[in-house]
């Protein structure tokens, strides 16, 4: 483990480095998130700086941290709308791509990796998907249609929540015997219901309360207070934290559409300092928290891997990604069906990059399951070298939309 200045040091690079290569993304299109996985893997597996042990006790935290802050700004930026007017797409598109993908994965798995079905069961969803963490922040720079970016912002929210639950109710079986479809579905819905309905209903009190303390100072501090306290709330209940963050930014940036609806007459002309402050600040965190959230899954990049050949490793990811891209452009294909976005399809395919909760499932899998499992190792092997290959073509998307102009 480095000492503190050591540390501090690289903290203070890797800060630099998310700078510059956020200035490279507005030049050339191509996302800081590569610079900074390569960054964490030479921290990590070549120089040896840190190890799974090292970052293990922040893990919970970065990951719900990162997951909280960027799904807010994501929802701080976007239409209301837009929102309600694809979502239907968006649902189809990511229903349709994670149960067509996590399928194959898990045949796959079984037949040529020889894992047990429900083992291969568990790796399926886990590398399927999208992250939000890479694309929410990613669109909103893109010169796209907002239909294009609302979808696909709202797709891998859906797809992180879909993940998780999948992953953990199949775990769940296999460790305490069968399950329960029917409870499993359940789950998910009321996972969606929960976590909308407290973020939205948060979000039009938090309006409220916002106009009456607008002349105060640390309103943002106390916003981001109320956040995590919405983000808690559902969790507890059973909803979706994600999706509460979600709402929540989404009433906070619709303020005015929302109390329109609402035929509540206000002078919210009051809260546009706030709100603007509101979005530089959110912008500036979320920037920090997800340059480190990179740097950590360069990190894990060889978690457990053992005498694993990294090739082999390399190899499997790229497989399952191409297989899983021509499952996603057919998703793709049905969800754009007459639409304008129909023209976008093959950008909205290359869109593919996974990140936290793929790689959050991964670890927990690993710990859960390498007491019993010999190949319990290759949970994070594997999800790591998808990770890095879908953000890899991920990085190709904008230049689709240059070639466009």
């Amino acid at each position: 483990m480095a000492d503190a200045i050591a540390i501090f040091s690289i903290v203070g690079a890797i800060i630099a480095i998310g700078f510059l290569a956020n200035l490279l993304f507005k030049k050339v299109g191509l996302p800081s998130s590569l610079f900074l996985i390569l960054i964490g893997i030479v921290l990590g597996p070549v120089l040896g700086l840190f190890s799974l042990a090292d970052v293990d006790p922040i893990t919970p935290f970065l990951t719900t941290l990162t997951l909280m802050m960027i799904l807010f700004e994501g929802g701080l930026n976007m239409d209301i709308y837009k929102v309600i007017s694809q979502s239907f797409r968006a649902a189809i598109l990511a229903v349709l791509y994670i149960v067509s993908a996590a399928t194959f994965v898990t045949l796959f798995a079984h037949f040529l990796l020889g894992f047990q079905w429900l083992e291969a069961l568990m790796l399926g969803p886990m590398t399927a998907g999208t992250s939000s963490v890479v694309i929410i922040p990613l669109v909103s720079k893109l010169n796209i249609s907002k239909d294009v970016e609302v979808t696909l912002s709202l797709e891998s929210t859906i797809t992180d929540v879909l993940n998780i639950v999948l992953v953990l109710a199949i775990l769940q079986t296999y460790v305490g015997g069968l399950v329960d479809i029917q409870q499993t579905l359940i789950t998910i819905l009321g996972k969606f219901a929960v976590g909308a309905v407290l973020g939205a209903v948060l979000g039009i009190v938090w309006i409220r309360v916002l106009y009456l303390i607008r002349k105060e100072e640390y309103t943002y501090m106390l916003t981001l207070g109320v956040l995590i306290g919405c983000y808690a709330a559902s969790e507890t209940f059973g909803g979706s934290g994600p999706l509460a963050a979600l709402l929540f930014g989404l009433m906070l940036g619709n303020d005015r559409e929302i109390f329109k609806t609402l035929r509540v007459r206000l002078d919210l002309g009051y809260l546009s300092e706030i709100k603007s402050f509101m979005k530089r600040t959110q912008g500036e965190l979320s920037f920090l928290i997800r340059a480190f959230f990179f740097v950590f899954l360069g990190l894990i990049y060889g978690v457990g891997r053992g005498e694993f050949p990294i090739w082999l490793g390399i190899l499997i990811g790229v497989l399952i990604v191409a297989v899983n891209l021509v499952f996603r452009h057919v998703a793709t294909t049905v969800a754009t069906w007459r639409s304008d976005m129909f023209q976008y399809r093959r950008f909205m395919t290359f869109m593919c990059g996974t990140g936290l909760a793929n790689a959050t499932l991964s670890i927990l899998l690993y710990r859960e399951l390498s007491p019993t499992l010999s190949y319990a190792y290759l949970y994070p092997v594997i999800a790591t070298n998808v990770i890095i290959v879908t953000n890899i073509i991920t990085s190709i998307a904008p230049f689709l939309i240059k070639l466009r102009e």
